[in-house]
């Protein structure tokens, strides 16, 4: 059902990798290189509960002839959002990518551990060292996916009640009438207003809106610790892009969810996220709640982040003031 998915999900990281691993790009910031040898530039900040665990993790590209993300180190914790911000080529994507397993051809992780730590009911996984079969344990029971572009992910010729009672069927041991009733609770509880009508719809037939939030409840069907929100609300306008930022957070609230949100846009993680790690050249250049980094930022990455934002997003002010606030 997702193949096309996955094959444009390794195409968007050829496109990072291209840009970040291109010749004069890895240095942009020879004061965040010189800050710390050993590729870290801000200090980890340990999660209270953590799901996630990336430690000293580098990314090489172009089959190995340079790195692109250089020792990165950072946790998310249950009921914890964190955003992971700056411009492309920055190694956000890749990071995010190697969270998933899905690293494009030419790219490799060449250093560094990155584990889902169990719970009451789940075992620690390295995530570094799963196959194939591993990956598909993995992917959907554990970790759910929401990408950009819903159009990309849902298959054209399939109703979308029936990708997700595919999703449910290949998660669970659901009969099919079962996941049917599942699928109708979790489009209830994505806020579609009428479950039984959206099941029977093809993707052309909803909007960018509805097609996301079918994109979440797929991503929740398998009941994951973690939840990647990779650009998930980038093509939405602002109404809609709100609705479903509120979306993610209650959901988190509810489930005790871990989100990683992979984004450019700092307006999006002033709104939804509890911590920030932003993102240059590779490397974590600065890393706190969202009030300190975006309300009082101190790197001149975060603060020509800041400085688009309040340029280009209407009402991000009125949030930057709102933060500042809280920051002082």
């Amino acid at each position: 059902m997702l193949v096309a998915g996955a094959l444009n999900a390794l195409a968007d990281a050829v496109r990072d990798a291209g840009s970040a691993g291109a010749p004069g790009t890895l240095a942009v910031d020879q004061a965040a290189e010189a800050q710390a040898e050993d590729g870290q530039s801000a200090e980890t900040v340990p999660a209270a509960d953590p799901v996630l665990r990336v430690a000293g993790l580098r990314v090489s590209v172009h089959g190995g002839r340079a790195e692109a993300v250089h020792g990165v180190s950072f946790e998310v914790g249950r009921g914890e959002i964190v955003g992971l911000v700056g411009e492309s080529g920055s190694g956000k994507t890749l990071t995010c990518r190697s969270v998933t397993g899905l690293l494009a051809p030419g790219c490799a992780r060449s250093g560094g551990s990155v584990e889902l730590l169990g719970g009451a009911d789940t075992e620690p996984v390295d995530l570094t060292a799963l196959d194939r079969a591993g990956w598909n344990a993995v992917r959907g029971p554990r970790i759910g996916i929401v990408f950009q572009d819903p159009a990309s992910y849902l298959n054209p010729s399939i109703p979308v009640g029936r990708q997700l009672v595919e999703a449910l069927r290949a998660h669970t041991e659901l009969s099919k009438a079962q996941a049917r009733a599942r699928a109708l609770e979790l489009f209830g509880s994505v806020g579609l207003r009428e479950p039984e009508t959206v099941y029977a719809q093809y993707p052309h037939e909803l909007s960018g809106g509805m097609a996301q939030r079918v994109l979440i409840a797929i991503a929740i069907s398998g009941d994951p610790e973690l939840l990647i929100a990779d650009e998930a609300t980038s093509a939405l306008d602002v109404l809609v892009q709100a609705e479903v930022l509120d979306l993610l957070r209650s959901l988190v609230r509810e489930r005790g969810l871990a989100l990683l949100l992979v984004t450019h846009d700092l307006g999006v993680v002033a709104e939804l996220c509890d911590r920030v790690l932003v993102f240059d050249a590779g490397r974590i250049v600065e890393q706190g709640s969202a009030a300190q980094v975006v309300g009082a930022p101190a790197h001149p990455r975060t603060k020509r982040l800041l400085d688009a934002a309040l340029v280009w997003q209407p009402g991000f002010e009125d949030v930057h003031s709102e933060l500042i606030g809280a920051a002082s």
